[in-house]
């Protein structure tokens, strides 16, 4: 604000700035619940995401610069879009070999 009285002393003839609308009023999803249902609504949303386990795996290290230049690309961690590759390609070859009874042939 400080800025503006600067500039009103310095150019007495400059028009006043006009009032800002003030932001439009955002009422909160979870005002209804108490702090007990809020809880358990939290508890209840991280309970339903898949659990995932830590692996350690080697990769070549140009397979890794180029799986990291098309994170970037996208946006997203490199480790995300690991993830998501894998789930593909899992997933197109559940596809292919729909049932494990078919693993159990190939074995």
């Amino acid at each position: 604000m400080g800025q503006w009285f600067a500039l009103y002393e310095v150019c007495p003839n400059r028009k006043a700035v006009l009032q800002m609308r003030t932001a439009t009023k955002r009422t909160d999803p979870f005002d209804d619940m108490s702090d007990e249902e809020f809880d358990e609504h939290v508890e209840t949303l991280f309970s339903e995401r898949p659990r995932t386990v830590a692996v350690s795996l080697r990769v070549p290290a140009d397979l890794l610069e180029r799986l990291k230049k098309y994170a970037k690309r996208a946006g997203v961690p490199y480790q995300t879009l690991m993830k998501s590759v894998l789930e593909s390609a899992v997933a197109r070859l559940e596809r292919r070999w729909p049932s494990d009874a078919c693993w159990a042939q190939r074995s």
